[in-house]
């Protein structure tokens, strides 16, 4: 069986990585596996980008774990201008520690906050919004937060936070827990997300033949 160890840059990805793969497996396409540990690097982004490779291979060990680093593309003083260029920077790390094979990278761009809109009603009521999605991003709109013609938010942790601000509901990593189990994962076409469920499911198709 797969054992998975994760290094994730603060608490909200720490909960929807946790959430994903403890309770929506099967909405992921995955086999089983045993997660094993999910640690937040102690200096968020930058510490992962700039140890994360060092540290995920320290959690790894010798033996036949996988390991997944993951964090936000937005963060001051990236030298990458994309979430792809980081990826391949780190990338290029594992292959110099020799982990290249049982290790993967997931930048999310701009941040975790672009998983999160979709048309699932479940959006808002985790937002706590009044209404329903069509009034969501009717008020988002308004404010020049969800252009029409823009599938997403184009700053989604403002987007969040506007909405949050306005229910008056402080923000915290069980918010992003909450999402990660009840929003539908089927219409996710974000490039980060999409490398994450890939991932897991090679691995896993690796070890599970």
């Amino acid at each position: 069986m797969t054992r998975l160890m994760c290094v994730v840059a603060d608490k909200n990805i720490e909960a929807a990585v946790s959430a994903l793969l403890e309770c929506r497996r099967p909405a992921l396409g995955l086999a089983d596996f045993s997660l094993e540990k999910i640690v937040v690097h102690p200096r968020r982004d930058p510490g992962c980008y700039h140890e994360g490779p060092e540290f995920l291979k320290g959690l790894m060990g010798t033996g036949d774990h996988r390991g997944l680093l993951v964090f936000d593309q937005a963060w001051q003083g990236n030298p990458h201008a994309t979430a792809v260029d980081t990826e391949a920077a780190v990338r290029a790390r594992f292959a110099n520690l020799g982990i290249a094979g049982r290790a993967e990278v997931v930048v999310i761009e701009p941040e975790l906050e672009a998983w999160v809109w979709s048309s699932s009603p479940h959006v808002g009521q985790v937002l706590g919004w009044d209404g329903n999605h069509a009034t969501l991003r009717g008020w988002l709109s308004k404010r020049g937060l969800w252009p029409d013609d823009a599938p997403k938010p184009p700053d989604p942790k403002k987007a969040v936070e506007a909405v949050l601000s306005k229910q008056r509901i402080p923000q915290s990593s069980a918010l992003y827990r909450q999402l990660a189990r009840r929003v539908s994962l089927g219409g996710c076409q974000d490039a980060a997300f999409l490398r994450f469920r890939e991932f897991l499911r090679h691995q896993l198709e690796e070890d599970n033949p």
